[in-house]
């Protein structure tokens, strides 16, 4: 087997994926706008950029899913790295990681017991649940990975889906090396 050649930063490869990274910035005005203008001027086509606080104050955590090919994504890497309020970078595309979106739908109730028991079928392979029912309308909740979850988005097409909102991705490192670099000590 020949051994993969590396190519320098920003040397494209066509290969066009989806790439997850998680970055730790530091939380003040102005940083959301920086990264995001980053990625924008890559051309990168931004799948999905979740942002929430951590257990550090003053810092949160970004995930961003993307899709790109692997050339123009280690350049992106290199100077997300730069920013001075970027505390850490990881790619976590191929490594292992826990990555969860969720999702709010919107259903035309179903029409008889077996409708509805193949409906609840479909929302728990999708971490999903039903928050309210009415005559008119079932709203639901679906906590998964993209992938269980855009095959379930799929299939509720067909049990009357009318609306719904996608909050993205949040994904970390399921290996223990990244949380001791970042100063956790192994449980």
């Amino acid at each position: 087997m020949a051994a993969r050649q590396t190519r320098p930063a920003g040397e494209a490869d066509a290969i066009h994926r989806r790439h997850v990274v998680s970055a730790l910035v530091v939380d003040r005005p102005g940083t959301l706008n920086r990264v995001s203008g980053l990625l924008r001027a890559r051309s990168f086509n931004i799948e999905s950029l979740t942002v929430g606080t951590t257990h550090e104050p003053g810092h949160s955590r970004m995930t961003i899913a993307i899709r790109g090919d692997d050339g123009h994504l280690r350049q992106v890497l290199a100077q997300l790295e730069r920013l001075i309020e970027v505390l850490d970078v990881t790619d976590l595309t191929g490594r292992p990681h826990l990555e969860l979106e969720l999702v709010l739908v919107e259903l035309t109730p179903p029409r008889g017991t077996a409708d509805k028991r193949e409906l609840e079928g479909v929302l728990a392979s999708a971490g999903g649940e039903i928050l309210t029912r009415d005559a008119s309308v079932w709203r639901a909740r679906l906590t998964a990975a993209p992938d269980a979850i855009n095959r379930a988005l799929e299939a509720l097409r067909s049990h009357g889906l009318r609306r719904l909102v996608r909050a993205g991705a949040v994904a970390m490192a399921a290996d223990s090396s990244s949380d001791i670099e970042n100063g956790a000590t192994p449980e």
